[in-house]
């Protein structure tokens, strides 16, 4: 709390932004991934998620953006034997 002789201009104060957690459903419809991958992947800890008990798994809109945005996104394992497999066919 503030001291009552200080003033605070309203711009100076930052507010946290609030976001609504998604379901495996709802980011399926936002990605092209089937739900069933999403909570595989949650469980592999290969995609960012909150667990809110044993059987509840929530994806956080900022962290799963940053995931996409930063390479980390989709279908890695795949990439990684696609390259395996040029090379071995190069050689």
């Amino acid at each position: 709390m503030l001291p009552a002789n200080t003033s605070v201009a309203p711009s100076a104060i930052t507010v946290p932004v609030i976001e609504k957690p998604l379901t495996a459903q709802q980011l399926a419809e936002i990605v092209p991934l089937h739900p069933v991958t999403l909570l595989r992947w949650a469980r592999e800890n290969r995609i960012p998620h909150r667990r809110l008990g044993p059987r509840r798994v929530v994806f956080m809109p900022s962290q799963i953006q940053h995931w996409l945005a930063t390479g980390s996104g989709l279908y890695p394992e795949t990439v990684s034997c696609a390259a395996s497999t040029q090379e071995r066919q190069a050689a």
